[in-house]
């Protein structure tokens, strides 16, 4: 091992930066202490130089000092007073920018990010730096990038759903230099050319445009959509069903230009210039065609990665494989993993960011592993290939390989998938096996072929793009097959970073030990008793292992199952209600699930409710719980009924006719969940030692005339009571429903904790209602500075009159309050105004 490290010096040096970066991220505040390790640092290594003595250790601080340097500029704290960030939440602005990415269409939404130039604020013109994200609403303009556009909106800054351990959104869009967002109705949006455009970016789309048109015209829709993300790196045309194909079949990969599209044109440009220059003696003389061939690669390397849109993805593998063509320039033999460490390395010096994007981790462990792996096999380069071997035995080799490269890929990037998408697919493999021949070299091929023919004959380009279709409508039916396997991905829960942690270094453990078998077969096993001890490391390394895995099964156990204690957290959801009840015994009960309007547009089950509840290794909801059809308390159920398990539905039973209730219906069908009747259900019972009391409405309310009973005012209201502790849970009721809820339950109301009605609008919480119920502690479930202008002044008066701590979702983030029915403890996730 040691000897690999002064083979491969870059190796310690990227993970000394790659840990100062880390370090940036979690302790931003210590910039002077960090430029003085750097200075410091180089002087030193400058004198061991001058010395010709061994600087040791002072590269690696050098390198992890300047990591920690690189990351600062990105936080927007450090931003200028002419940021475009510091106009945002101040209402309505006349912007102008440029257009400065290829605008997306996703859900029948565009977005582009603009360069902002200018604000105009009360009739004054300002000129303003930085980025911020547009969506247009209720049409899609002709948008490129380069166009310059005027349109007034406000601004809003962007914010996460503070639940614990959610994603940053904040920080992965500040990593991305936008600092805010604004929405604009397509037809509000005045657009210009400009005129200033450099001439090749206008080239470069202009033949992006042309190809697109092709193949829109020679291919069918589905076919098109896809074609056009495999050659020039469009994915606005896939449709949604066809994703969620590739990502259950575990395909998805081949969607995005990488490192095999990039890889393809690598080959075929080296192989067209070695043959060329062969020709020319003055090469062949100097031994000059290999050289030249690399370098001239580069060319259409770098311009393939431009017409591709130089999407992340695609930098890397430029810069990758520009790396292993150099590797050819300077005459040295190519190892793998030193073009991996060179391509990281110069990629976060670049964009230190770019090291917690979900495509750079997921790419450079792929290769990693695919090189790492390959050298333990028989296709190592160090092992012939017998001329003698017949075609039979070298398509079996070749086969095997392919199938290994695949598998390598897939146990690399396993815990990091799991991480991110919750979700691992059984057939990838399989369907890896299928996809990969057919769609990313045959199909690939082809349409980069018909790409580069295109400017010398659309004939032959078209004939192209229709034999690519074939071929890629071939592929699409398998995939599609696969991906309707009843057991073709399974959702997963979310690892935490020691289980990451350890399943690396269980990984890495076995690699040391499969490599160490291959060098020492045939040798002597014999060695002093430091040898001896050097061998057995690794085995008595993964003893610990699995002591560490099993304290870790433990904690779980004990923390899902084992508890003795009721955890009641109300979830960020925005503008929406959802809350989670863990029980004594690990079993799970859901009220609610936020949502917003349109599930297409944003999914709050799945992007926060779902991913929250995988997070804390919940996969079954034992109690689904909806206060009334609403979309803000109905959508984010969805995801749930359907991804989960789950056992049991309460509702009022009153319908809504809108498309979130037929869903869940046909879900309740779908997946036979027992749905409580609730005319004749039982209202009050007792679960794992928590009484659960259905106080509202009434069961025959749906026979009543009155129409202030429909809606809002039938809310199911739930109380759960453990000890001398409990907690009530209103839904919308309003002031009509709370007075009879008060005259049918009043003496039963009283209770600790209280998930504040309505969201606190002011129609909710009367004071006859609070008295009652006299909370200790008010929870509301409200939007950061939603449109409805909740929770209303008053209200929040109304409970400050009362000596209630006030708790809300939009400054506080989730809170979670835990009993032992004796006492409790309140966390919030941000400790704000209470």
């Amino acid at each position: 091992m040691i000897s690999d490290i002064f083979f491969r010096p870059l190796i310690p040096l990227l993970i000394s930066m790659i840990a100062g970066i880390s370090c940036g991220l979690l302790f931003p505040a210590h910039i002077e202490w960090a430029y003085l390790a750097a200075s410091c640092c180089s002087v030193l290594i400058l004198i061991k130089i001058i010395r010709k003595k061994s600087a040791l250790f002072l590269p690696l601080f050098l390198f992890f000092s300047l990591g920690y340097l690189s990351i600062q500029p990105w936080f927007p704290e450090r931003l200028p007073g002419s940021h475009i960030a510091n106009f945002t939440d101040t209402g309505p602005l006349n912007i102008s920018g440029k257009v400065i990415d290829s605008p997306e269409i996703r859900n029948k939404r565009l977005s582009f990010t603009l360069l902002a130039e200018t604000v105009e604020n009360d009739g004054k013109i300002i000129p303003v730096t930085g980025k911020i994200s547009v969506r247009v609403l209720n049409g899609i303009p002709e948008i490129s990038s380069g166009n310059k556009v005027y349109f007034k909106s406000g601004i809003r800054s962007i914010r996460n759903f503070n639940n614990p351990g959610g994603f940053d959104y904040k920080r992965h869009m500040a990593f991305n230099g936008i600092t805010g967002t604004a929405y604009a109705a397509w037809d509000n949006i005045r657009i210009e050319q400009n005129e200033e455009k450099i001439e090749w970016k206008r080239v470069i789309e202009n033949a992006r445009e042309k190809f697109a048109s092709l193949i829109d015209s020679s291919a069918p829709y589905t076919e098109a959509g896809v074609l056009k993300a495999l050659v020039i790196g469009d994915q606005n045309s896939i449709t949604p069903e066809i994703r969620e194909a590739f990502n259950r079949t575990g395909t998805s990969h081949i969607l995005s230009i990488s490192g095999l599209h990039i890889g393809i044109v690598a080959t075929v440009s080296f192989l067209f210039f070695n043959k060329l220059l062969s020709y020319f003696n003055l090469f062949l003389w100097n031994a000059w065609t290999r050289k030249g061939a690399a370098i001239l690669s580069l060319l259409p390397v770098i311009i393939y990665g431009l017409l591709a849109g130089m999407s992340p993805s695609t930098q890397r593998a430029v810069i990758m494989v520009s790396v292993f063509l150099m590797s050819f320039f300077v005459e040295r033999e190519q190892d793998g993993i030193n073009t991996l460490a060179v391509a990281a390395m110069l990629i976060l010096i670049f964009h230190p960011p770019s090291l917690f994007l979900v495509s750079f981790q997921l790419s450079f462990l792929s290769v990693w592993f695919i090189i790492a792996g390959m050298n333990l096999t028989l296709y190592s380069k160090d092992v012939k290939i017998k001329a003698e071997e017949g075609w039979r035995l070298r398509l079996q080799r070749q086969t095997a390989a392919f199938f290994l490269v695949s598998f390598f890929a897939t146990i690399g990037t396993f815990p990091v998938v799991m991480y991110y998408f919750n979700q691992v697919s059984l057939v990838g493999l399989a369907a890896n096996c299928v996809a990969v021949p057919l769609i990313g070299f045959a199909v690939v091929s082809a349409g980069l072929l018909s790409f580069f023919i295109y400017p010398v004959s659309s004939l032959v380009s078209v004939w192209l793009i229709k034999a690519s279709s074939i071929i890629l409508g071939i592929s699409l039916e398998f995939i599609n097959y696969f991906s309707k396997l009843p057991f073709a991905a399974i959702k997963t829960v979310t690892p935490s970073f020691f289980e990451i942690t350890w399943y690396y270094l269980l990984l890495g453990v076995v690699f040391v030990i499969l490599k160490v078998k291959n060098r020492d077969t045939g040798r002597e096993r014999e060695g002093g008793v430091f040898v001896r001890i050097k061998k057995k490391a690794p085995f008595i390394a993964i003893l610990l292992l699995i002591i560490a895995g099993y304290a870790d099964i433990w904690y779980w156990l004990d923390k899902r199952f084992l508890q003795k204690d009721l955890m009641v957290t109300v979830v960020d959801v925005g503008q929406g209600t959802s809350s989670l009840l863990e029980l004594p015994g690990g079993y799970n009960v859901l009220v609610d699930g936020g949502g917003f309007s349109d599930n297409s547009i944003f999914d709050v089950g799945e992007k926060i409710t779902a991913p929250f509840l995988w997070r804390k290794k919940i996969k079954s909801v034992d109690l689904l719980v909806l206060s009334h059809p609403n979309s803000d308390h109905l959508n984010g159920l969805l995801y749930i009924a359907e991804n989960f398990n789950i056992k049991e539905i309460w509702t009022n039973g009153e319908p809504a006719d809108s498309l979130g209730y037929k869903r869940l219906l046909d879900i309740i069908r779908e997946k036979n969940i027992m749905m409580m009747d609730f005319k004749e259900a039982v209202r009050d019972r007792v679960i794992n030692g928590i009484q659960f009391k259905i106080l509202y409405p009434e069961a025959g309310f749906k026979e009543k005339k009155e129409k202030w009973r429909k809606g809002d005012n039938s809310s199911l209201v739930l109380k759960a009571v453990f000890g001398k502790k409990s907690f009530l849970f209103t839904g919308d009721i309003k002031e009509k429903g709370e007075s009879d809820l008060v005259r049918l339950s009043g003496n039963h109301l009283k209770s600790t904790v209280l998930v504040v009605p309505h969201h606190g609008s002011r129609s909710s919480s009367t004071y006859k209602f609070i008295d009652k119920i006299g909370p200790k502690i008010a929870v509301i479930p409200v939007g950061w500075k939603n449109r409805y202008k909740f929770p209303a002044p008053e209200v929040l008066e109304r409970y400050k009159s009362r000596g209630c701590r006030i708790l809300r979702t939009d400054e506080n983030g989730a809170v979670t309050i835990s009993t032992d029915g004796k006492s409790f403890k309140v966390i919030p996730v941000i400790a704000g105004q209470s």
